[in-house]
């Protein structure tokens, strides 16, 4: 349960492996995001793994506190709950009170703990032969923290949409709004700059329909009870919907409701195709708390009120700032690894959007500068793309992490993918 001499507790771990769809020659493990995203966000994808890298065997861990791992809430989330992994209903209730009457065991679901699993893990089930390791989001800070620890030898790691520095308080997740803003405003420049013959910008648009959201009743009777704003941000994920804003910007401008709602419909549909079906599927929000309010956010002070004063003329934001905010749930003590970057680095490709609306690009970069250079360590820059490179960019990450496994001499660059780019 704790990697320390004296601790006798143990914690289950899952594991699924995609065994290799040729000769095999090695492993590789795919890390999901979240922090309470489990492995089956990585199912889609093992396809298009098994393409890039036939010769591997593909193993996927649910994190501790996710999918069939041990859970912070062991019978609340529960797979044979009520509503399976999720909470629902007086789960909350009784969920807290467990975790606030356990709280050294709560304490124990922290991002260091995660990484000593994933270092026994890999030193345990990987079998001989190569050795590679991919991440995205989540997954990549938690790879960042393993290749800390020093003790397994890897072939490469591939880091997809790279989380900004620990203690960078320019992109902690309490100033994820205006993260998402930045990049849903050079969505609107964009558009208006191909759009020169238009009289109103979009921007100058998008801000009277912000606004009349708030102050007209009759209007906002039309609209979904989320927040507007929240909804916009949402868009910034799928490029299918994003390449809709202008539509819908002009169709709200008329009181026409209908592409809104499609693109609600279309976002829900996409979740649900992608990372819906399956059992595991669910977030867990208690290790979200944990994790996200010990490590990464910077603002632990800052109240509800406070976010939704400074998100006020926000144009694009996010839901996670206000869920941080005042948060109510066990922390755990920083401890010596946080805020800190590996002493050394495998052969390491990042690809990053240069849209991306939740770890920034900027963020990104500032990380990659302070990555010691022992090996290779390249960026790509994905022209236009957004959060999660694998699953959106597919053709660019198919090509460069090719090159990549193949140890292709390459150089930081930008590339495009028709399955990202404005249009």
């Amino acid at each position: 349960m704790n990697y320390e001499a004296s601790n006798k507790d143990s914690i289950d771990l899952f594991v699924r492996k995609f065994p290799a769809a040729e000769k095999r020659e090695g492993s590789i493990w795919l890390i999901p995001g979240g922090p309470g995203e489990s492995g089956a966000s990585m199912y889609p994808l093992i396809e298009q793994f098994s393409k890039i890298f036939p010769k591997l065997d593909i193993l996927v861990p649910d994190h501790r506190g996710t999918g069939l791992s041990g859970k912070i809430c062991p019978e609340e989330e529960s797979i044979d709950s009520p509503n399976g992994i999720s909470l629902v209903n007086e789960e909350w209730g009784s969920c807290f009170t467990y975790m606030y009457s356990n709280q050294n065991y709560v304490q124990a679901f922290s991002i260091t703990n995660a990484a000593n699993d994933l270092n026994l893990l890999i030193q345990e089930l990987s079998g001989a032969g190569k050795k590679y390791v991919y991440g995205v989001s989540y997954g990549t800070q938690l790879i960042m923290r393993f290749l800390q620890l020093k003790t397994v030898e890897l072939d490469g790691v591939i880091l997809d949409s790279f989380v900004p520095l620990q203690d960078d308080n320019q992109y902690d997740l309490s100033q994820r709004s205006f993260v998402t803003n930045e990049v849903g405003k050079a969505v609107l420049a964009h558009y208006d700059k191909g759009a020169s013959k238009r009289k109103v910008s979009l921007t100058t648009q998008m801000q009277n329909i912000i606004h009349r959201s708030k102050t007209d009743t009759v209007f906002a009777q039309n609209l979904p009870k989320q927040d507007l704003s929240i909804i916009f941000g949402m868009m910034l994920d799928v490029p299918k919907v994003r390449n809709n804003i202008p539509k819908i910007i002009k169709a709200l401008s008329v009181e026409n409701f209908e592409p809104l709602n499609k693109a609600i419909a279309d976002i829900t549909q996409f979740y649900n195709s992608y990372g819906s079906k399956y059992s595991t599927s669910a977030s867990s929000i208690p290790l979200v708390q944990v994790i996200s309010s010990s490590e990464n956010n910077l603002r632990m002070a800052i109240k509800k009120s406070e976010i939704t004063a400074e998100s006020e003329n926000l144009l694009f934001t996010s839901p996670l700032p206000k869920l941080l905010a005042e948060n109510s749930m066990p922390t755990y003590q920083r401890d010596s690894y946080y805020g800190k970057v590996p002493a050394s680095m495998p052969p390491t490709l990042i690809l990053h959007g240069t849209l991306d609306p939740k770890t920034p690009l900027a963020g990104a970069i500032k990380h990659f500068e302070k990555l010691p250079k022992n090996n290779r360590v390249t960026l790509v820059k994905v022209k236009d793309a957004p959060h999660f490179i694998a699953l959106f960019a597919p053709d660019s990450f198919e090509s460069a992490v090719s090159k990549f496994a193949r140890g292709e001499q390459m150089e930081n660059i930008m590339i495009t993918d028709d399955n990202t780019s404005l249009k």
